[in-house]
């Protein structure tokens, strides 16, 4: 996973070839085993202080790998988290005064309105009404100014949440976990190195089930299909068969790969087709030749 970081997900691919120039009974095309790998790295840059599993360990989802140094940004994220305390005082203080402001402007209104009352009977005078306009106005743009206050504070409020959240994804960055069950098939790194963001730090493999591509002509194509159950010739296994199941077809027909042994095999066209191979014994390993008996 790259995330935030980010963690990074590859496919070996060993693109191998047998014989499928010519449609007979004897067609075995071969290819090597390869298996289904996760890169591991970290999203951002820091000293390791733990790799908790050894190459060759067997790892669970959920399981943690790695442990970076996160204790600058946990430093950071309480200084963010008491200048967001510090913003909620001054919000309750902008709220108070916003309060306050109101009353004045309803005492400033409720005055104007009882003086016209009285400037109407003659009670009072021109001049005393337009100090009244002055003041009630003067409350008005109080109170627009204490509801700027509290909207810019509120503002401020929803960044520092954000910058927490930030803190806190990369803090739980700080310790990488495995995706899935597999295999540790590479280890790059040893307490107390950097960690630089995007480097393979681990290699995870699923060994329970290994993949095998072959290549067939057009004319052996119709000899496989999705969920068909072929027989695998593993040399390593010295005659032993294992069970291969098709789990994908090309629908494009590609030229031969360059590893081919002869130039004319080179160009011919031919379909990729992929069976899966169940390896509970752990006794198939990536990279060992292996041929489909169809």
């Amino acid at each position: 996973m790259r995330l935030s970081t980010p963690i990074v997900i590859t496919a070996l691919s060993a693109a191998l070839i047998g014989g499928c120039a010519g449609r007979s009974s004897r067609v075995n095309p071969s290819g090597t085993l390869e298996a289904t790998e996760t890169d591991l790295a970290s999203v951002y840059a820091g000293r390791i202080l733990e790799v908790r599993p050894r190459l060759g360990d067997p790892v669970r989802a959920g399981d943690t790998l790695i442990v970076l140094d996160t204790e600058l940004l946990g430093l950071q994220r309480a200084q963010s988290e008491a200048g967001r305390r510090s913003l909620q005082a001054q919000r309750n203080v902008a709220q108070d005064a916003l309060q306050q402001a109101r009353r004045n402007f309803d005492l400033a209104e409720a005055t104007l309105t009882r003086t016209r009352a009285l400037l109407e009977q003659g009670s009072t005078t021109p001049q005393q009404m337009d100090e009244l306009q002055t003041r009630r106005d003067v409350t008005a743009a109080q109170v627009s100014a204490a509801q700027h206050q509290l909207d810019a504070l509120a503002a401020e409020e929803v960044k520092l949440d954000a910058l927490l959240k930030v803190y806190d994804r990369q803090i739980r960055d700080g310790v990488i976990v495995s995706p899935a069950n597999g295999t540790i098939i590479l280890r790059n790194a040893e307490p107390g190195e950097f960690a630089a963001p995007g480097a393979v730090l681990l290699r995870l493999a699923d060994l329970t089930r290994l993949e095998l591509r072959v290549f067939l002509g057009e004319q052996d194509l119709d000899r496989v299909k999705i969920g068909q159950e072929l027989p695998v010739f593993v040399d390593a296994l010295k005659g032993e068969t294992r069970s291969g199941k098709v789990t994908w077809v090309s629908d494009e027909a590609e030229f031969t790969p360059k590893n081919a042994q002869t130039r004319q095999a080179r160009t011919q066209l031919v379909y990729a087709v992929k069976l899966s191979v169940a390896n509970p014994d752990g006794r198939l390993h990536i990279g060992m030749p292996a041929e489909v008996k169809l």
